[in-house]
C-alpha cells in the first residue's frame, strides 16, 4: 500500500500510476463474464452459454448504477486528501457508505423486482429463461458486495494507490476461475455455480482492500462521520447520480441490441 499526495510531482507519472492500474483491474474484472462463459459453454452447452449471453447488458446496466455512485463519491475524498483536510476526508467517506447502503439497496430490490418483466420485453427465450433468471438473480444478491469493492477501491485510488485495487481484482479473477471449474465442472451445480463463484470472487476483492485500507488509520470514519450532512450528502449525490446515468443509459442501449438478438433465436 502507497498513499501518495497526487498534487505534488510530475503531473503525468501521478496520472499514470493511477490511470494503468485502473485499465488493468478493468480488463481482469470484465475476465469474470469471460470465463463464466467459456467454463458455462464448455460444460453445460450452448442453451446455458446463451442464458448467460442474454444475461450480460441487464447485469451490467444496474451495475452501472451502483458502480457510478460509488465513482462519484470518491471525488471529493480525493480533493479533500489533496487538500490535507483529514476531518473533511473522514466526512466525505461516512456519508459514502451510508449513501452506498441506500442506493445499493434500492438497486438490489428494484432489480430483483423488475427482472421479469425486463426479461419480457427483451424477448428472452422461454427455453433459457429459468437458467437466466436463476444466474442474473445471485448476482443481485451480490450487488453489496461489488459496491463494497468499487467503493473501497475508489478510496484506496482517491489517496494514491492504484495498484492495491488491482491486485485485489488479479486475486479475485483467479479465484473465479478456480471455483468455476470447481462448481460447474466439478460439483455439477449449472449456472448457478459460476454465479455463486462470481460473488465469492467479489467478496475476496472486498477482503484485500479492507486489509489494506485498515493499516491506514487517518481515513477511519468517527461515528459522527456516519451520521448523514445535508451539504456533503447532497454533494456526493450530485457527483454520483450523472455517473450513475451515463452507464444506465450505456446499459439500456446494450439491452435494446440484445432485445433485438433475442428475435433471431
Amino acid at each position: 500500500m502507497r498513499v501518495k499526495n497526487m498534487t505534488e510531482g510530475s503531473p503525468i507519472r501521478l496520472i499514470l500510476s493511477v490511470a494503468l492500474p485502473l485499465m488493468l483491474g478493468n480488463i481482469f474484472q470484465q475476465l469474470y463474464t469471460v470465463i463464466d462463459a467459456q467454463v458455462v459453454g464448455s460444460v453445460l452447452g450452448v442453451q446455458a452459454l446463451a442464458a448467460l449471453g442474454s444475461s450480460d447488458w441487464l447485469n451490467w446496466m444496474f451495475l452501472g448504477l451502483i458502480h457510478g455512485f460509488a465513482q462519484g463519491f470518491t471525488i471529493p475524498m480525493a480533493q479533500a486528501f489533496g487538500a490535507g483536510d483529514h476531518a473533511g476526508l473522514r466526512k466525505y467517506i461516512g456519508n459514502s457508505i451510508v449513501l452506498a447502503v441506500v442506493t445499493c439497496l434500492a438497486a438490489t430490490v428494484i432489480a430483483l423486482g423488475t427482472l421479469s418483466p425486463i426479461l419480457d420485453l427483451m424477448g428472452n427465450p422461454m427455453e433459457i429463461r429459468p437458467m437466466t433468471t436463476i444466474y442474473l438473480r445471485i448476482l443481485f444478491i451480490g450487488y453489496p458486495v461489488s459496491m463494497a469493492y468499487n467503493l473501497m477501491a475508489g478510496v484506496l485510488r482517491s489517496l494514491g494507490d492504484g495498484r492495491s485495487p488491482l491486485y485485489a481484482m488479479i486475486v479475485a479473477s483467479i479465484l473465479n476461475i478456480a471455483l468455476d471449474y470447481l462448481f460447474v465442472a466439478g460439483f455439477g451445480m449449472g449456472v448457478e455455480g459460476a454465479a455463486i463463484a462470481t460473488v465469492i470472487a467479489q467478496l475476496a476483492s472486498c477482503a484485500y482492500c479492507l486489509f489494506v485500507l485498515r493499516k491506514i488509520p487517518f481515513i477511519r470514519p468517527h461515528r459522527s462521520d456516519l451520521k448523514l450532512e445535508k451539504a456533503s450528502a447532497a454533494h456526493l449525490m450530485r457527483l454520483g447520480l450523472p455517473l450513475s446515468a451515463q452507464n444506465a443509459i450505456i446499459g439500456v442501449g446494450g439491452m435494446i441490441v440484445q432485445s433485438v438478438a433475442n428475435t433471431m433465436g
